[in-house]
């Protein structure tokens, strides 16, 4: 019978110790919050934070839901800071047997965790910051392109109108040539035409740049059609304007093309966009130059993916993420 109680009181001393020596704090309790064992290290820590060990469970998570240094966005977990700086996370869950039902506790150090954490979210909120900055360019991108584009239109009319001045001046000198007074009414007509196209460019400044994209096609004599939804994100929408303006422009000047079709189709996390023309065959393979090497550098930067395939007119494959 001795025996017996020895061996058992071996046994219990060495659970103990093998709790004890456990890194981290733990402690089983039972449902009204009595504690069945607590090893020693949540026994330090919740003295240190409550100014006592552990004598209800029930009632020290309590407490420490009082010191909390961030709110309990879960009823499981708790985050407390002790006087050397450290944080410990607390967490309960419920072991059931058929005979028992007991809370067990725990308690971790989770200083290095916690401080890269807020690490992270520093990063995440300049990152944000970044990406306000980066829309605000973009939307400034549109109004510069814009400006260049009525620039460069006034400048060409102001090259054409002063040819125009020098071929009226020459016409006026030479009055027997009935095709010389032909040519300078055709010219006259093609410089107001011009003039009246620029002066509807500053009525546009606040369109989409759908509208604006629409209005280059329209310009070197391309149309474009979309068939399904273009992406809500303006930073998806931003990268599909810009392969379809490079595509609009290949595709007129190397395929002849007068059309250019956009599918586009919305898969979970991403769309699928193929971007065909009307223009010729290629019988080789794209070699990327400036303009499309730098649209898959751009593409590929913000994790888009560019391919091409060959079945008919060249069409551009493109995946492009929703975020």
């Amino acid at each position: 019978m001795s025996q017996s109680i020895k061996e058992r009181y071996r046994t219990s001393a060495m659970i103990r110790n093998a709790i004890d020596t456990y890194p981290d704090g733990i402690c089983f309790a039972a449902a009204d919050g009595r504690p069945i064992l607590a090893n020693k290290r949540i026994n330090d820590v919740c003295y240190e934070l409550t100014g006592h060990t552990v004598t209800n469970a029930a009632a020290m998570w309590q407490e420490l839901e009082l010191q909390a240094i961030t709110p309990t966005h879960e009823a499981d977990s708790i985050l407390c800071r002790l006087r050397d700086g450290t944080v410990w996370q607390f967490t309960k869950r419920p072991l059931s047997g058929e005979r028992f039902s007991v809370m067990q506790y725990e308690v971790s150090d989770i200083t290095e965790l916690y401080e890269y954490r807020n690490r992270l979210e520093e990063n995440n909120l300049r990152v944000s910051k970044l990406h306000e900055r980066q829309r605000e360019l973009l939307q400034n991108i549109v109004q510069n392109n814009l400006d260049k584009e009525l620039l460069s239109a006034k400048m060409r009319i102001h090259d054409n109108f002063g040819r125009i001045l020098i071929m009226t001046k020459n016409a006026l000198a030479d009055t027997g040539h009935e095709q010389s007074r032909i040519d300078l009414f055709t010219a006259w007509s093609n410089v107001i035409a011009d003039m009246e196209n620029a002066a509807v460019i500053p009525d546009e400044r606040k369109s989409s740049p759908q509208i604006e994209l629409l209005q280059v096609a329209d310009l070197i004599g391309c149309r474009v059609e979309f068939l399904g939804k273009q992406p809500k994100e303006r930073k998806a929408l931003l990268l599909l304007y810009t392969a379809i303006r490079e595509a609009l422009t290949n595709a007129v000047k190397h395929a002849g093309a007068d059309k250019l079709t956009i599918y586009i189709s919305d898969s979970k996390g991403r769309y699928d966009i193929e971007i065909r023309s009307n223009g010729r065959e290629m019988h080789s393979q794209i070699q990327e130059g400036g303009g499309l090497g730098s649209l898959r550098k751009r593409l590929e930067q913000d994790g888009a993916t560019l391919d091409y395939r060959y079945d008919g007119p060249v069409t551009l494959v493109l995946t492009i993420p929703k975020e």
